[in-house]
């Protein structure tokens, strides 16, 4: 539920409820599709990992969103 906050916006009681509401629906869908309770695990930590992946790749893009171009330009000076 603390991961689905940080990643999805909601506001007030009927952002959370609605927070509530996907995090249930997302673990019926592993529960169902888990072979055993290793498995669900497995599917749930790493759909977790996949979102905070995600998040940090793209707040280190907003926060950068020229760092490549950056680099070129400093790798052209030095040479």
């Amino acid at each position: 539920m603390e991961t689905l906050k940080r990643h999805l916006p909601a506001g007030g009681c009927d952002g959370l409820s609605e927070l509530r509401k996907i995090a249930a629906r997302f673990e019926e869908k592993i529960f169902t599709s888990a072979e055993n309770q290793a498995d669900y695990l497995r599917k749930i930590s790493l759909k977790m990992l996949i979102m905070e992946t995600k998040s940090a790749i793209e707040n280190s893009m907003a926060s950068n969103p020229t760092g490549e171009n950056q680099n070129m330009q400093d790798q052209g000076e030095h040479l």
